[in-house]
């Protein structure tokens, strides 16, 4: 309308500049009242005019406003832009670079705590998801294994052979106890493999050692110093989930130490003594061993192995030193059988079972032909339980063991050279060791979450290496041995733990001194 108005006030100025032209070629002298009329529409004109003037600035003061407004969003839009606007390309190739990397680094943040979080999660429940190596080559490789580092004291001697037991000491001993590698290989078909290598006591070396029972005679330990052993060297063939296969050197399927044998499977600082000093710690043979998996509940393991080298039996630690390993080849004339029976509760985290070895001939895997008609087969039966339900945590196991022909053993072994290192001791005809341990988590109760456990814990060994032993064989007190452990154990996502308990021994007579120790463990399995 305003434009109307406009060339409607132009025709009227063209439409007076017209008359005014005609009336300066007069046809005839104008009146007055056409001048009078003139002037008039002159005034009127000026008067129009004025007003579109005014209508025109007032229009520009509006439209100024506006563009004010407008020009004062663009701001406000320009300053968010690089936070809500997507790179421009001139962006995606520099420009900006920095806001974007910032904005990606907190992305990986977040994503990386939230991984993290569930990383611990799993280790906690027991999962293994650090142990990938490599997926690529012919196996997809897996590690594992554990660190142990002990401190300890002890109130009595190392000497136990003395009379009346260990005198009194007040010692301090520090040992790189264990390391351990554990690689795995998987490839299809369901075959693998599996390596340990275990170094103990810090390294290799040559080095002397007293040997009390041998009356304190000192002997060079080659392997002493520390040792390094391939504890497990088997192929294996897995069947879906209802079988496994083994050829090559791996754990035997008795007791409970081939099984709880990482720190943090058991609660004191060390392994119990009174199965360790029975049947050989964390036993492993070379044969070939298969595992049945009948359901959720049973598992069946029978497996044939090298059986035990009888020169190394004693008085102490009654069949532990037959286990080969001082040769380059192990002897398997004498073979052993290893059968086992385990039937398990998982929503009451309850295993329970039994096992038993029977080495057919000891005397067959001695270095030497020196008792050609004693066989001296071997029996060990046990009994095991282990348990987790809710903050409770515990295991135990019971072994006996029989060894006939004991007595020829015996005798023939006190005639051996020294340079064989073996004990030259009676071997009893029988042995027995139990132990069981229980601990009770109280993590929440002072103020830890549930990736933390601490525990307070009791332990019991007894264990007698002469138990029950012929008639011709006096029984000594001596080996007859009680153990009393109590301590805190506190363990962190089921890797890092650290370990204070105190023990005290007691021989099987009161004739002998009582002993008294305090071990402080840590490390770390991965």
């Amino acid at each position: 309308m305003k434009i109307y108005s406009l060339i409607l006030s132009t025709l009227g100025i063209c439409l007076t500049a017209f008359l005014l032209t005609e009336a300066a070629y007069p046809q005839a002298a104008p009146s007055k009242d056409e001048f009078q009329e003139l002037k008039e529409m002159i005034q009127e004109l000026k008067k129009e005019n004025a007003e579109r003037t005014a209508e025109l600035e007032k229009m520009k003061k509006e439209n100024a406003e506006k563009i004010q407004s407008l020009e004062k969003r663009i701001d406000e839009l320009t300053a968010e832009q690089p936070k809500t606007a997507k790179p421009s390309p001139q962006e995606k190739e520099g420009v900006g670079e920095d806001e974007g990397e910032v904005e990606k680094y907190t992305e990986e943040e977040d994503e990386r705590d939230i991984d993290e979080e569930d990383f611990f999660e799993r280790i906690n429940a027991g999962d293994k998801p650090y142990k990938k190596l490599a997926e690529e080559g012919p196996f997809k490789l897996t590690w594992e294994g554990y660190a142990d580092i002990l401190f300890s004291w002890y109130n009595y001697g190392p000497n136990q052979n003395r009379p009346g037991g260990s005198g009194s000491d007040n010692r301090l001993e520090f040992d790189l106890t264990r390391f351990v590698l554990e690689l795995e290989g998987e490839m299809f078909a369901g075959l693998g493999f599996e390596a340990e290598v275990e170094f103990e006591h810090g390294g290799t070396g040559s080095t002397f050692e007293i040997e009390y029972e041998e009356f304190g005679e000192y002997e060079q330990e080659i392997e002493k110093g520390g040792e390094v052993n391939v504890e497990e060297l088997y192929l294996s063939k897995k069947f879906s989930d209802w079988g496994k296969l083994k050829a090559g050197r791996f754990y035997l399927a008795i007791g409970l130490m081939s099984f709880l044998n990482k720190p943090t499977d058991y609660l004191a600082a060390r392994r119990p003594e009174s199965e360790t000093n029975v049947i050989p710690a964390v036993w492993d043979e070379m044969g070939a061993s298969f595992e049945y998996y009948v359901n959720d509940n049973w598992d069946l393991t029978f497996q044939v192995v090298n059986g035990l080298d009888s020169t190394g039996f004693g008085s102490l630690n009654w069949i532990t030193g037959g286990h080969q390993g001082k040769f380059e080849t192990i002897k398997a004339t004498g073979l052993a059988l290893v059968g086992r029976v385990d039937f398990k509760l998982p929503n009451y985290g309850l295993l329970v079972g039994t096992s038993a070895y029977y080495g057919i001939d000891t005397s067959a895997n001695r270095p030497k032909d020196d008792l050609p008609d004693v066989d001296a087969p071997l029996l060990l039966l046990d009994a095991h339980v282990i348990f987790e339900h809710g903050r409770w945590r515990g295991s135990g196991d019971v072994i006996w063991g029989h060894l006939w022909d004991a007595e020829e053993v015996s005798e023939r072994n006190k005639r051996l050279s020294n340079n064989l290192d073996v004990p030259r001791t009676a071997v009893s005809d029988n042995a027995f060791s139990s132990w069981g341990e229980i601990g009770y988590n109280i993590n929440t109760y002072v103020g830890l979450d549930h990736l933390h456990r601490l525990e307070p814990f009791v332990r019991v060994d007894y264990y007698d290496t002469f138990f029950n032993p012929r008639d011709t064989l006096f029984d000594n007190p001596r080996y007859e041995r009680t153990v009393f452990t109590g301590g805190l154990s506190y363990t962190f996502v089921n890797s890092i733990f650290v370990k204070l308990d105190y023990a005290y021994r007691m021989l099987g007579s009161d004739d002998f001194n009582g002993e008294s120790g305090i071990d402080l463990a840590f490390g770390w399995v991965y």
